[in-house]
């Protein structure tokens, strides 16, 4: 198989500093904003790359000692994924009944730098969490931001930004300070496509004309340009250039036939899916369940009927389609990681 070095749908980390293109105006704002302010509202549509922001382009702007980043993604709620995180950074081991404030301070005593707790996704708590989760969270984060040296960025997608003014009661600076990812306009996503490929050494054939094309190809009913989209796109056209060449390495090409030969978006992605849900049925055939379909039902059951991707209790899925489909609770909770390492889901509850 044609390995080519794209991301996918995963996200940049600290170490892609050299591959991460097209934000340079929001990572230096977004470092300004947390750096005047203890709390921070990062907001923007799916697909804009806000996790990317934060892990790769804020975090190349500290140095180490200036920062300890504390990542917390929902795990079954925000109150217990708070702990977790806190715990698994943490060199002096509390309590679990030790307040929380008592847990912050030690944390910083333990690095002396600040401590930064970034929630990410953080519209989960709206989408999966109930009303005593969300009332806990605000009066808590209201606590964080009155400690000394621990600073709060809240990073979520835009459609649930008005679910915030209930609390503004509790935390009233919560809307202050934020800041929207907006989609790429055409200048930055040439600078990504061009970028990438000096980057990679691929060759491209009339430069300007050839991004160009690519990024209308790549344009959504909005004329917008999803960031995950491109990367696939682009992956796409790599081992297309490699399987017509015959061969990798320095001579890949990106011209204006290949893009061409590619066919719509929409083709695309349907082949990128098909080609993820082969390789687990292979793997799964390989541990001897050799049932038609599973990663597929199991994809279906995480999306919605326009088509999106939801947040779902693994549990209800095991009982959904153990009823339905009579597939094995461990064939479910194998693929769902695999769905989570190939990030064509976010993590579950």
């Amino acid at each position: 198989m044609i390995k080519s070095p794209f991301k996918f749908l995963d996200y940049y980390k600290k170490e892609d500093r050299e591959i991460f293109f097209g934000r340079d105006a929001e990572t230096l704002e977004l470092y300004d904003r947390i750096y005047e302010t203890n709390l921070v509202l990062l907001y923007g549509a799916s697909g804009t790359g806000k996790t990317s922001l934060i892990n790769c382009g804020l975090s190349n702007e500290f140095e180490p000692t200036d920062w300890l980043p504390v990542f917390i993604r929902r795990q079954g709620n925000f109150i217990d994924s708070l702990s977790i995180a806190i715990e698994k950074v943490s060199v002096k081991k509390n309590d679990k009944d030790t307040p929380l404030r008592e847990r912050l301070r030690s944390l910083y005593l333990d690095y002396f730098k600040p401590v930064y707790l970034i929630f990410d996704q953080f519209e989960e708590i709206f989408i999966l969490g109930d009303k005593s989760e969300q009332k806990w969270f605000f009066e808590i984060l209201d606590v964080m931001l009155k400690i000394e040296n621990i600073k709060v960025i809240l990073s979520m997608r835009e459609e649930y930004l008005a679910f915030l003014s209930e609390y503004e009661a509790v935390t009233p600076n919560i809307m202050d300070n934020r800041l929207r990812v907006e989609k790429m306009n055409s200048k930055n996503l040439y600078q990504v496509i061009t970028g990438t490929a000096e980057h990679f050494e691929i060759q491209m054939e009339d430069k300007s004309q050839v991004t160009d094309k690519i990024i209308e190809r790549l344009r959504d009913k909005n004329h917008e340009v999803d960031l995950a989209t491109l990367q696939v796109f682009m992956d796409r056209m790599y081992r297309l250039d490699v399987e017509r060449r015959g061969h990798a390495g320095k001579d890949v090409c990106f011209d204006a036939d290949l893009v061409e030969k590619m066919g719509s978006l929409e083709d695309v992605l349907a082949l990128f899916l098909d080609e993820q849900l082969a390789v687990l049925e292979d793997e799964l055939i390989k541990q001897g369940h050799t049932q038609k379909n599973m990663p597929l039902d199991i994809l279906f059951s995480l999306v919605t009927d326009t088509g999106t991707k939801q947040p779902m209790d693994v549990q209800v899925i095991k009982r959904q389609l153990s009823v339905a489909k009579q597939i094995p609770d461990k064939v479910i909770d194998y693929c769902v990681a695999r769905f989570r390492e190939m990030r064509i889901i976010r993590d579950l509850g």
